[in-house]
């Protein structure tokens, strides 16, 4: 069996007791209401803004800055970073040589406002052939004709001179090499000259 052991019993003291709390009759729960529904509007605006739905007023039409990822949303938005002052492109290769090209060189500078002429001369004139050569033509007959002799059954013989020269020939002789003594008749003598071959005759009159 269980020994139950009594305290001494106090002398009761005047404690002076708390009254029980007042209950809260103001509307709580509307309160939570309306605090979630700004909340939530807050978050929404902000949303909204991220993906540059709305812009703020003055904000310009500068896209909002994106909301890093895993950042927790806040109602308050975060200011706009500063754009990057972007560096000049450098030309392309094909736009420098394309701008080269309308560059006249220093040479060809002054031909610009040179004076020009539509003039367009004439074609010069054919040329002209040069005349055929003459035709060759023997020297004149260098003999002189002083007289003949015909004995008694032989053929007749011719005296000719050139200068103090007298010479007799005969027909078919060859006189100096380019002369041929071809016919004596009808009062003529006739000579071939060999390099043209060439005909030339020598009168003797109609006696002879």
């Amino acid at each position: 069996m269980s020994t139950v052991h009594r305290l001494p019993s106090a002398p009761l003291v005047g404690l002076a007791v708390p009254p029980p709390p007042e209950p809260d009759t103001r509307p709580s729960s509307r309160r939570r209401t309306v605090l979630g529904l700004a909340l939530l509007a807050l978050v929404v605006t902000a949303a909204l803004i991220a993906v540059g739905k709305v812009s703020l007023p003055g904000a310009g039409s500068s896209p909002a800055a994106p909301r890093r990822q895993g950042a927790p949303a806040t109602g308050t938005e975060q200011p706009p970073a500063r754009p990057q002052a972007q560096l000049p492109e450098p030309p392309s290769p094909s736009r420098a040589h394309r701008s080269s090209d309308r560059v006249v060189g220093p040479r060809r500078a002054a031909s610009l406002f040179a004076p020009h002429t539509w003039y367009v001369a004439p074609p010069p004139p054919p040329a002209v052939a040069p005349p055929p050569p003459p035709v060759p033509t023997a020297p004149p007959f260098p003999f002189t004709f002083v007289g003949s002799f015909a004995p008694k059954g032989e053929p007749p013989v011719f005296f000719l001179s050139r200068g103090d020269r007298m010479i007799d020939a005969h027909v078919g002789d060859r006189l100096e090499g380019v002369y041929e003594f071809e016919s004596a008749a009808g009062g003529q003598l006739v000579f071939v000259y060999l390099p043209l071959n060439i005909r030339q005759s020598l009168p003797i009159g109609a006696g002879q």
